[in-house]
């Protein structure tokens, strides 16, 4: 990365000397040296296949306000390997332990699978 921002820094140089830089070549620069967006995505799926539909699921974003929110009703995915499709990148796999049920309340959601995005 650092060589691309030097030899775009150099290409800027440039076309401003010749008249010809433009936004487009500032915007260009611009994200070359901001740092992206971590987003995290937690699915709760049926099963360890990431073909299973979702039972659950929260969105953290950080460039949004600390307020608590509830998830939708509406699945961002039907399935974890639809959000892989989107780009997606799965950074833990649910804990295959078993777990053990019984009549009390448990608050085991599903199989967790946790999701990074960059933006």
């Amino acid at each position: 990365m650092e060589r691309e921002l030097i030899s775009q820094l150099h290409s800027c140089r440039q076309k401003l000397r010749d008249g010809n830089l433009t936004d487009q070549d500032l915007e260009h620069l611009q994200s070359l040296v901001t740092p992206p967006t971590q987003m995290v995505l937690y699915l709760y799926s049926k099963s360890t296949n990431m073909r299973s539909g979702i039972s659950s699921w929260a969105l953290y974003n950080p460039m949004e306000p600390d307020d608590p929110k509830l998830a939708s009703q509406d699945l961002p995915y039907t399935s974890v390997i639809d959000a892989v499709k989107d780009g997606w990148r799965i950074v833990q796999f649910p804990i295959t332990k078993l777990h053990h049920f019984s009549d009390a309340d448990n608050d085991y959601l599903g199989y967790e699978f946790i999701l990074e995005k960059l933006f």
